[in-house]
């Protein structure tokens, strides 16, 4: 529990951070923006796989077992550039894996991550998150760490598509990978004209 709110207080550190960071981005690139989209919402589905160690497997074989997940994202863009999201992940399975602090066993039943992430846009294509949550689980939470990059390309209609890569390192215990499909819907607004005056 303790590692739980630890891992509470940082996700509230770092998205103080980076909504001051994106601030003063939004301020600095205010007048470039004046006829384009000033901020928008974007809402994720993801269907990826999840690749876990493996206990159960028997030697020499695959060090991981790969299990199906879900993930249902939301992220605030405050200029082209930065953005703040909560993002989950529900896997699909149950499993075990070891702990590492004192090798002991422990069994995952369909465990819900939530994360709440800072997102960079360097390009026009990539996105590079990092972040901090939990993973809720019935027998036991654990605190987590996450980064990851997404590869988008925009459709018509304000859709994108992307590919996403993320590592997760749960807190003493393990660690995982999580390779997905995305489909994103984006909400945009925009600045209303400036009144013309005559």
């Amino acid at each position: 529990m303790q590692e739980v709110i630890k891992s509470l207080r940082r996700a509230a550190v770092l998205f103080l951070l980076v909504k001051a960071s994106a601030e003063v981005e939004a301020q600095q690139t205010k007048e470039q923006e004046k006829a384009g989209l000033f901020h928008h919402h974007r809402f994720t589905i993801m269907m990826a796989n999840a690749h876990i160690p493996n206990m159960d497997g028997i030697e020499g074989q695959n060090k991981f077992t790969v299990v199906p997940a879900w993930g249902f994202d939301y992220d605030a863009w405050f200029n082209e550039k930065w953005a703040i999201g909560l993002h989950n992940e529900l896997i699909l399975q149950q499993y075990k894996v070891e702990k590492e602090e004192d090798k002991t066993i422990i069994e995952r039943s369909y465990p819900v991550a939530s994360t709440l992430v800072g997102l960079f846009k360097p390009g026009r294509h990539l996105t590079i998150i990092s972040g901090i949550g939990v993973e809720l689980e019935k027998s036991e939470s654990l605190g987590l760490w996450k980064i990851g990059i997404d590869y988008g390309w925009e459709l018509p209609k304000q859709f994108e598509l992307s590919i996403c890569l993320q590592y997760d390192n749960k807190f003493k215990t393990y660690d995982s990978w999580l390779f997905g499909i995305a489909v994103s819907k984006i909400s945009s607004r925009k600045k209303h004209p400036e009144p013309s005056s005559q």
